[in-house]
């Protein structure tokens, strides 16, 4: 079955692409093959088809025997899917050389071309693209450069999303055809593992959008910003740098690759470009003009400063995290991370535009005239370029102003800051066909790398290397690059409250705090309990894990709380439990014995409602218990009187309860036992007409 479309705009410079959502019409004027006189002209010459992630690139020569028949008017392309064929028609401009394209990616498409002339249509070139051989499927595309290209129609200039393929690329094929992807400034980055890009619209507004998967939505992180400019995508996928230019300066901020709130990295900083660690940052100082290794945190420190970089433009560190390379006048500069001599390379043009790394390959765009750009790959070795490739010349009237690389590449997974000695690194090859895995560790090879994650035990402090690489069964290789930095130190912590003895309240705070040179990750929390007369039981664990530097707990009357805590640093590396922390909530008086003379009473003013209360002479209330310490809980006066305290019979002391002030629930400390008492305590009244109320009895064991 045959669908015919019209389309009457040259694909070659039109803003207008094609796609198979345009309404059919018959294609009139033209003979099918069948029909064909013998002056028609014969079968287009170079028919290529280039796929890349979002459309098709098609490309074509006039027919050998062009000049001996009437004149080559138009051509018919035709697509075929599944046995439906579609039809464009696409009329002759002024040039040999003709394009099409289709911002449809299609699975099992084949794509034709013929000729047309006054007298018909000729032959169809055979049904295929020149990416395989002739008469098979277009073939799907592993790797593909995603552009921010403008087009100017009119005096009237705009920038898109799109991409070419990377080698023979005649068109830019937009990502969608419709949406935000249409209208976009001019800087982008892309991801690290290759999938998505992350743009920016009118200098306000940040989004993110898939570069493999046609016409996928946009998503915007970031709204009512102003002055978006460059942008990196860190190494683990999880933030992005972008430079902000505001009030006559440009500032470096970080956000979430999902969005959120932004912090600031720091101002009189541009061009950010992020290090394998994900925790440091390239940029250049807008003072100096040098460009400097800052943290990637809110006021981020600056780490290196290079020396012999002024006037240096769009710096990009490249993923293997050994070199800086960078515009300076007219040339591409490249500098060690770790510093030294830049070294001048390869003359690019008069100006350059972009500056992205592939591999061991920097992906450039410059400027060649104020209306002209050019797209070319230089490839780095050892710190040095050498002979650049042309990639892409736009047709006139087009710029490409900035590029990355894109497709589906193995990645190291998202690591934090700082690791413990006993590694396990994940690293992800989803989307490549049957890799051969190996890694890389400190300079030791390990072929092939078992599965993920990367696993290596008892790795000694300090800054380490992993390198992974993925070859595909068809030859192509993609490689991941971390930095790791190996805390082997254990945190250390301590319990900062509560700092009394005894509590009459139903709940108690325990605060903490630690300090590790890598940061507190999270606290265990734990606690064992006594009652009044026993001994203490197991440890129970009260938080685990918790990032939280308190905690309520709830405790019991007649009972002792011992806690104690240790802490976990973002390496994982645990710190011992620390002392224990003990305080203890008084019985109520209920639970000691009373002699005759005493009278239960009940008062709000009384711990826990009630007290035992009396005004007669030598009476006792007693209680047994395990202690080393203990405190009576009492009321307090003006004409309270005195008790004598007897442990287990015999006499050790006297407490007065005196006060000139009345004071309820007073916690009054008793005579601290000679050795630890198990036995009874006994209080006794030694005035008659004072008054004693009693309210309860806290123990401690420690």
């Amino acid at each position: 079955m045959r669908t015919f479309l019209r389309f009457a705009t040259p694909m070659a410079l039109s803003a207008v692409f094609l796609t198979a959502a345009v309404p059919a019409t018959a294609v009139t004027g033209f003979t099918t093959s069948t029909q064909q006189a013998a002056s028609v002209p014969s079968v287009p010459l170079g028919v290529r088809v280039k796929g890349t992630f979002t459309g098709i690139d098609l490309a074509w020569n006039l027919p050998a025997d062009e000049g001996t028949v009437d004149g080559v008017t138009g051509f018919v392309v035709r697509r075929s899917v599944n046995g439906t064929e579609t039809a464009y028609t696409v009329p002759r401009t002024a040039v040999t050389t003709f394009t099409w394209q289709d911002t449809e990616r299609l699975p099992k498409a084949t794509y034709s071309v013929a000729a047309v002339n006054a007298d018909g249509e000729g032959p169809s070139s055979t049904p295929g693209p020149a990416d395989t051989v002739p008469g098979a499927t277009v073939a799907d595309p592993t790797d593909a450069i995603t552009v921010a290209h403008t087009v100017t129609t009119g005096g009237v200039s705009r920038t898109f999303l799109g991409q070419i393929a990377v080698q023979g690329a005649t068109h830019v094929i937009p990502i969608a055809a419709s949406g935000p992807t249409q209208q976009v400034d001019k800087a982008i980055a892309a991801s690290a593992d290759g999938r998505q890009v992350v743009f920016s619209q009118a200098k306000t507004s940040l989004w993110t959008v898939s570069a493999v998967v046609p016409h996928a939505q946009p998503v915007k992180i970031l709204d009512g910003s102003s002055g978006i400019t460059a942008k990196s995508w860190s190494p683990d996928g999880t933030r992005i740098a972008f430079e902000r230019e505001q009030d006559g300066t440009s500032c470096v901020e970080v956000i979430g690759a999902t969005g959120g709130a932004p912090i600031r990295v720091g101002c009189n900083l541009a061009a950010p470009s992020w290090l394998p660690d994900n925790q440091a940052l390239i940029v250049k100082d807008q003072v100096t003009g040098k460009l400097q290794r800052v943290q990637a945190k809110a006021g981020g420190v600056v780490l290196t400063t290079y020396a012999g970089t002024e006037l240096a433009q769009h710096p990009v560190a490249s993923p293997n995290g050994l070199w800086i390379a960078y515009f300076k006048n007219t040339s591409v500069n490249v500098i060690p991370v770790g510093g030294g001599t830049p070294v001048p390379a390869y003359p690019f043009g008069t100006s350059g535009e972009s500056i992205s790394w592939a591999r061991s390959n920097l992906l450039l765009v410059a400027r060649r005239t104020e209306s002209g750009s050019t797209l070319q790959q230089v490839p780095v070795n050892d710190g040095r370029p050498y002979v650049n490739a042309q990639l892409f010349d736009p047709p006139a009237g087009e710029l490409v102003e900035s590029a990355v690389w894109q497709g589906p590449r193995i990645t190291i997974k998202p690591t934090a800051a700082a690791v413990g000695p006993n590694l396990s690194v994940p690293f992800d090859t989803t989307g490549l066909a049957n890799p051969y895995v190996s890694c890389e560790f400190d300079g030791v090879k390990t072929a092939p790398c078992p599965a993920s994650p990367f696993q290596k035990a008892g790795v000694a402090a300090g800054t380490h290397v992993l390198r992974v690489w993925a070859v595909e069964a068809g030859g192509r290789g993609t490689e991941a690059v971390r930095w790791l930095t190996v805390d082997t130190a254990v945190p250390s912590v301590r319990i900062t409250g509560p700092t009394f003895d005894v509590t009459k309240l139903a709940t108690a705070r325990v605060t903490y705090s630690g300090t590790d040179n890598s940061g507190i990750g999270s606290y265990d929390v734990r606690w064992r309990i006594a009652s009044t007369a026993a001994n203490f039981g197991a440890y129970a664990t009260i938080k685990s894990g918790t990032t939280a530097s308190s905690v309520a707990i709830g405790v019991a009357a007649g009972y002792e709380y011992c806690v104690s805590v240790r802490a976990r640093d973002i390496a994982g590396n645990l710190s011992a439990w620390t002392a224990d922390k003990c305080f203890s909530r008084p019985s109520d008086d209920r639970r000691m014995g009373a002699a005759k003379g005493w009278v239960r009473a009940a008062h709000p003013a009384y711990y826990l409602g009630t007290a035992t209360v009396t005004k007669a002479k030598s009476i006792s209330v007693s209680q047994g218990v395990q202690a080393k310490r203990l405190f009576l809980i009492a009321t307090k006066c003006v004409t309270c009187g005195s008790l004598n305290v007897y442990y287990n019979g015999k006499y050790v002391g006297v407490v007065n309860l005196y006060k000139a002030t009345t004071e309820y629930q007073a916690v009054v400390p008793l005579p601290v036992p000679a050795t630890f008492l198990t036995g009874s305590v006994l209080l006794t009244t030694r005035v008659t007409g004072k008054i004693y109320q009693i309210d309860g009895l806290a123990v401690r064991r420690t």
